[in-house]
């Protein structure tokens, strides 16, 4: 059986500057095994047999072979990724198995404070499969934890609470885990607010993940937080934060949506915001007259190769291939500016005084950048809003409630304002939350950058007073992303009061095959692979660490939020009791 799309990869061997690396094709399910054992993927890869990662498309997928062919190919495998963000030493006291190739020997006897351990996990895919591993905390009074695997309604990778307890965790409790086939599983323990309280409650200050309270973990984590600097503090983000849905767009972005959504269709800047995230990264448009939030590319002269509109599996995308003159033999090129819409800026202004009146305690930034009029900017590749359309838009954005109105210093340098600086008071004794709109732009009026004079004392702020390197790494390829982003925390984030750091764990699509891809594909590839890298042994220090770690594709399980959150649990300093 010939996997799909042959015409798809020979249409992708581009002309440009840039070529892109297709998926390689199989004739047999005997020849992918062949190509897996003597071309394995290493650590950073991560394949899915589902969706293999050389995919640049995420179209030509092992789920186009028949049911028998994928039954053939599965096998129940996963990495339990444990991160051990605490003082506390786990001590393996026992555990059983049953049918499972890989599950007693995987475990380690120890796992120290501030150690990640990748166990491998393999059953033989029956119901009746299942295993056990308990862990003992002797600092917390002999109590225990178990890892079980189950088979029945599964895969099921679970953690039971024995006799231990966490936060929204309670004794006699179990948690499922999210299974990712031929993956990452992780499972985050952290200390919070503090291990040195010798009033020590794992019931009020013990966090775990899953199970992490997303929707106010800063709240959770004020005690241990609250004397910390911005730059101190590290912050689960998005990247291209309204884009979770379309609402309009260029007739190629239209026929296929997927090519600009970044995140799942669900998951809109509220749902970031319970899910854990806040850092958001909005892009304000006008469009048709209203202000919504945009993505969008120019494209300068892009060729794309004829015949285009004739590649099975393109659908609707084909059709408007061909109306752009992609017919027939000539090649096509792509002038001007290509992109979509997602939710409107009245949708997330809604969005975000729900959650703040809901959770007082957080802290919510949102970056706005890269604004567009695009009702009017035809071919012009240095389109940006004029000063007046970027007041029109601060005076609808005054419709945010909790904006960070007391800060009023002028030019104050906000990563060095602490927590407690920046959550303002609660009349019930506690913290507010508070909401940073930062303006990251230029006009094009004079290029110069938006005066936000007129708005003065009314929670608007220039990028220069939020100081952050940010750079990403503009690759599709996952080893040179990780490469490139640890490489600059390196250089740039040596020590816990240097300006923060954006930790951009995102991968960009070249231009020849923006239109055809799938931004949450690729962004799931690197989501898998960030807990395992990022809490690698020696990665991070108490110096070195990411203030923002962004990214496509956010979960609304709380994986990559309690992978970050972690940080401010183990790396940062510890605050004294309030």
């Amino acid at each position: 059986m010939l996997l799909p799309l042959k015409p798809l990869v020979a249409a992708l061997a581009l002309t440009g500057s840039a070529v892109v690396q297709a998926a390689p094709l199989f004739d047999s399910v005997t020849a992918f095994l062949t190509h897996l054992t003597t071309n394995p993927p290493n650590a950073a890869q991560h394949l899915d047999l589902k969706t293999p990662s050389s995919d640049p498309t995420g179209l030509n997928t092992i789920s186009t072979l028949s049911s028998s062919a994928q039954s053939a190919l599965q096998k129940n495998q996963a990495y339990l990724l444990l991160i051990n963000a605490t003082p506390f030493t786990l001590r393996r006291t026992g555990g059983h198995s049953y049918q499972m190739p890989a599950w007693d020997n995987s475990f380690p006897d120890v796992v120290q404070p501030g150690q990640s351990v990748r166990v491998y996990v393999e059953a033989k895919t029956h119901k009746d499969d299942a295993a056990e591993m308990r862990y003992v905390v002797n600092e917390l009074g002999g109590r225990e934890v178990e890892f079980q695997y189950r088979g029945r309604d599964g895969p099921v990778l679970q953690v039971a609470w024995t006799s231990l307890a966490a936060v929204n965790n309670p004794v006699g409790s179990v948690r499922k885990l999210v299974w990712h086939q031929g993956n990452n599983v992780p499972f985050v323990l952290a200390a919070a607010p503090s291990a040195k309280n010798t009033n020590f409650d794992p019931t009020r200050d013990l966090m775990a993940s899953p199970g992490l309270p997303t929707a106010g973990w800063m709240k959770q984590g004020y005690e241990r937080m609250h004397c910390l600097k911005l730059r101190e503090i590290a912050l689960p983000g998005t990247h291209n934060s309204g884009m979770s849905l379309l609402t309009g767009g260029t007739p190629l972005v239209k026929a296929r949506p997927e090519s600009v959504q970044c995140h799942a269709s669900q998951m809109t800047v509220g749902k970031q915001l319970e899910a854990g995230a806040r850092w958001f990264d909005v892009r304000p448009v006008i469009a048709g007259g209203k202000w919504a939030t945009g993505h969008y590319t120019f494209f300068n002269g892009i060729k794309l190769p004829g015949g285009l509109n004739k590649v099975p599996g393109l659908g609707d995308l084909a059709k408007e291939i061909g109306k752009l003159g992609g017919g027939g033999d000539k090649e096509m090129v792509l002038e001007g500016w290509q992109g979509g819409n997602g939710q409107y800026i009245a949708d997330i202004v809604r969005e975000v005084n729900e959650f703040t009146e809901k959770n007082p305690g957080e802290l919510v930034v949102i970056n706005l950048s890269h604004g567009l009029n695009t009702d009017t900017f035809s071919r012009n590749p240095d389109a940006h809003l004029s000063q007046q359309e970027w007041e029109k838009l601060m005076t609808q954005l005054l419709a945010v409630k909790n904006r960070a109105t007391h800060i009023t210093q002028p030019n104050v340098d906000l990563t060095y304002l602490t927590l407690s600086d920046l959550l303002p008071p609660a009349n019930n004794g506690g913290r507010g939350s508070a909401v940073l709109l930062v303006v990251d732009d230029i006009t094009s009026d004079n290029n110069q950058r938006v005066d936000l004079s007129k708005f003065a004392s009314q929670g608007f702020f220039f990028r220069g007073q939020l100081a952050i390197f940010d750079s990403y790494a503009d690759t599709n390829n996952l080893n040179n992303m990780i490469s490139d982003q640890f490489a600059k925390m390196q250089t740039h984030r040596t020590k816990a009061d240097d300006a923060m750091f954006l930790l951009s764990w995102t991968l960009t699509q070249p231009p020849e095959t923006t239109i055809i891809g799938s931004i949450v594909k690729y962004a799931q590839d690197a989501n898998m692979a960030l807990g395992e890298k990022l809490w690698a042994q020696g990665r991070m220090t108490r110096q070195t660490y990411p203030n923002v770690v962004s990214v496509d594709a956010f979960d609304g399980d709380g994986e990559v939020a309690g992978l970050t959150a972690a940080i401010n649990w183990w790396l940062t300093g510890e605050c004294s009791a309030l």
